[in-house]
């Protein structure tokens, strides 16, 4: 179950990432942003880079998203995993009619 939410999230964040035309390294980040809700500096020790590519990833994701923080743009992720999970919604219970 757990492998199967991971996926999901992948997922959320790929289509995420794509909307928004972030890089693989910044969707890594608001991967593990939307996973684990790390700080920056755990952020930074979990993929070997440094605190200040940290937040220069997160100010660029920001940028590139329109988002004014980092809460804001978790919420994005979330809202974007809402809308996805209604559409799967939709689509299954078209196909159970």
């Amino acid at each position: 179950m757990m492998q199967h939410e991971s996926s999901y999230l992948l997922d959320i964040v790929a289509y995420f990432a794509q909307l928004h035309g972030l890089t693989a390294r910044e969707q890594e980040i608001v991967y593990c942003l939307s996973k684990y809700g790390y700080s920056n500096k755990r952020l930074a020790g979990e993929l070997c880079i440094s605190e200040k590519t940290v937040k220069n990833h997160i100010a660029k994701i920001q940028e590139k998203t329109s988002a004014s923080s980092t809460r804001e743009l978790l919420s994005m992720v979330v809202e974007q995993f809402i809308v996805c999970h209604s559409m799967q919604t939709d689509k299954k219970l078209a196909l159970a009619l």
